[in-house]
C-alpha cells in the first residue's frame, strides 16, 4: 500500500507495478480527476482551494500550498525542473544516496527533449523536460547577467553547472507534465493496481512492531486497510503527521498527545528545510516585452563565499502568474537562498500538523540573503538605467538594515524537505533504505526523507527517491 498519489507516490507505484507479481493500493485523500485531466490542472498556476492542503505558516500566516489531488504538488506546482548539483546528494552521507547511486533513477525518469542523449541525461522517462525560447525581456537579463561578470550556459541539470540559462521545466506545450498527466495514464488498466482516491488515511496499523495497514476515511466513513508493506509518501507535512497519529514520534509529545508510543522518534518533524525567497516587484515600461511565466525564463545560479558550496538563484517572471493583484506589466524579480542554514520543525497538533518554517532564523542565512538580493538590485538597477523597468518609490531593497529587511520579507519557495530525515545514524527516522527506524515493513518515500535540501527544484529528486524506494520494497 502507498499513501499519497504525488511526485514519489505515483512513481513508486508506477515501478513496482511494473512487476505482475506486485499487488499494489495507491491511497490518496485527493480526488481522481480521470483519464481527462481538466485543463485548470494540466495548464493553471492559481488553482480552487479544493486542489490543495490548507497549510499555514504558523508565525507569518503564509499559505503553504501542498497538492491535494492525484499528481499531488506535482499536479499544482510551476513546473520548473532543476536536480540539484552532485555535492547536494553527496552530502546526504550514505553510500546508497550519492550523486552517482541516485543519477540513473533520474536519466530513467525524464525525457529531456535537447539533451536526452548525453551521459548524465534520460531521453525514454515519462517526464519530459524542455527549455523554452527566451523573450526578449529575458534575453535583456541575460544581458545584465553577463554585465555582472556571470557566463552563460545551456543545461542548469549538467553536473556542477552555474551560470545564466533556460529553466528547464516540465511544461511541454503549455501543459504541466505532472505525474498525474505523465505517470498516472501508465497505471490505468494495470489488473495489479487498485486505485483509492478521496480516501484519506489517518494512521497507520501496527502490531508487535510491525505495519499491517492503515485506517482511513472516505464518503462512507473509517475503514481498516490490511497490507503486506505500508510506505508513506504523503509529503515533508503529511508524512509526519500520520506517523504521529500511529504512535511514533517523540515520546513525551505523544503521551501529552494522548497518542500510544509505539515507536519512539525525538526527530521526526525536525530537521525541516526549505528554499527562501525575495521577490522584488516592479513595472516593465514596455508592455510588448514582458518576463514569462514562472519557471519558464532565465535563471541565474552562482555560489557565494564559503564552504559547503552555499548558493544562491536570481530570476525575474511575469509577475500576475503567482499573483492575480499585480498588475498587468508588473515583474517580479526574485532572489532565493537555495543552501538555508535555519531549520523549521512540525509541531504535532489535534489534525493537521502546526507547521514553523522559520526562515531566517541563522544569522548567516540573514547575511547570505542580504547579499544575494543586493546583486540583484544591481540588475534591477542595470535594466532601470536602460529604461526598461520603473522602480517603486521606495524599493524595500534598499532598506538600511537589509538584513532585517530580507527576515520580514522571506516568503516561501515551497520546497519543503527533511521532516523524515534519512540516516545511518540511530536518531535517523529512517534508515538508508527508507525503512522507518523501530517498525517493520512501514518505509517512507517522499521529500520528507531528505537529510538536507537540494540546490534545484526539489519536484524531481522527490521522483527520484519515490523510483528508488520501489526497488528497495520489491528487495
Amino acid at each position: 500500500m502507498i499513501v499519497g498519489a504525488g511526485s514519489a507516490g505515483l512513481v513508486c507505484a508506477w515501478k513496482l507495478s511494473e512487476d505482475p507479481g506486485h499487488e499494489v493500493v495507491l491511497v490518496d485523500a485527493g480526488i481522481d480527476p480521470g483519464p481527462d485531466v481538466p485543463l485548470e490542472l494540466a495548464t493553471e498556476i492559481l488553482l480552487p482551494a479544493h486542489y490543495y492542503w490548507q497549510y499555514t505558516d504558523e508565525d507569518t500566516g503564509n499559505f503553504l500550498p501542498r497538492g491535494k489531488v492525484f499528481g499531488g504538488s506535482s499536479a499544482v506546482n510551476a513546473a520548473a525542473a532543476t536536480r540539484g548539483h552532485p555535492w547536494c546528494f553527496d552530502a546526504w552521507d550514505s553510500p546508497v544516496w550519492t550523486y552517482d547511486a541516485c543519477l540513473p533513477a533520474f536519466r530513467a525518469l525524464e525525457a529531456d527533449q535537447q539533451f536526452g542523449q548525453q551521459d548524465h541525461h534520460g531521453s525514454d522517462g515519462p517526464i519530459a523536460i524542455t527549455r523554452y525560447e527566451q523573450s526578449a525581456f529575458d534575453l535583456a537579463f541575460q544581458d545584465a547577467y553577463r554585465r555582472q561578470g556571470f557566463h552563460p550556459l545551456a543545461d542548469h541539470n549538467a553536473p556542477g553547472a552555474l551560470g545564466y540559462g533556460p529553466f528547464p521545466t516540465n511544461r511541454i506545450d503549455g501543459v504541466r507534465m505532472s505525474t498525474l498527466v505523465s505517470v498516472l495514464p501508465h497505471l490505468r488498466g494495470r489488473s495489479n493496481v487498485v486505485l483509492r482516491p478521496d480516501s484519506e488515511v489517518l494512521r497507520v496499523l501496527i502490531s508487535g512492531g510491525t505495519a499491517h495497514g492503515v485506517v482511513l476515511a472516505d464518503a462512507d466513513g473509517q475503514h481498516i486497510l490490511e497490507a503486506d508493506r505500508v510506505i508513506l509518501s504523503a509529503g515533508t507535512f503529511g508524512t509526519p503527521e500520520i506517523l504521529f497519529h500511529s504512535g511514533i514520534g517523540a515520546a513525551d509529545d505523544l503521551r501529552s498527545a494522548g497518542l500510544p508510543v509505539l515507536a519512539d522518534a525525538p526527530q521526526l518533524g525536525r530537521n525541516l528545510s526549505d528554499h527562501v525567497l525575495f521577490q522584488m516587484n516592479m513595472e516593465v515600461t514596455d508592455p510588448s516585452e514582458l518576463p514569462m511565466p514562472g519557471g519558464q525564463g532565465t535563471l541565474l545560479t552562482y555560489e557565494l563565499p564559503g564552504d559547503r558550496h552555499p548558493q544562491a538563484q536570481i530570476f525575474a517572471y511575469h509577475a500576475p502568474f503567482f499573483d492575480p493583484t499585480a498588475g498587468p506589466h508588473t515583474a517580479a524579480v526574485t532572489a532565493s537562498l537555495v543552501t538555508p542554514e535555519s531549520r523549521g520543525h512540525l509541531a504535532l497538533g489535534p489534525g493537521r500538523a502546526r507547521v514553523h518554517l522559520q526562515h531566517l532564523t541563522a544569522p548567516l542565512d540573514r547575511s547570505r540573503a542580504a547579499d544575494i538580493v543586493r546583486t540583484a538590485a544591481h540588475i534591477v538597477d542595470d535594466l532601470a538605467a536602460q529604461g526598461r523597468l520603473k522602480l517603486p518609490d521606495t524599493p524595500w531593497w534598499r532598506a538600511e538594515d537589509l538584513p532585517h529587511a530580507c527576515r520580514a520579507q522571506a516568503l516561501s519557495y515551497h520546497h519543503p524537505v527533511g521532516t523524515c530525515r534519512m540516516g545511518r545514524d540511530d536518531a535517523a527516522v529512517v534508515d538508508e533504505h527508507l525503512q522507518v527506524r523501530g517498525v517493520e515493513r512501514l518505509m517512507v518515500a517522499d521529500a520528507s526523507v531528505m537529510p538536507a535540501i537540494p540546490r534545484g527544484h526539489t519536484n524531481l529528486s522527490a521522483m527520484m527517491i519515490g523510483y528508488r524506494a520501489a526497488d528497495f520494497a520489491a528487495g
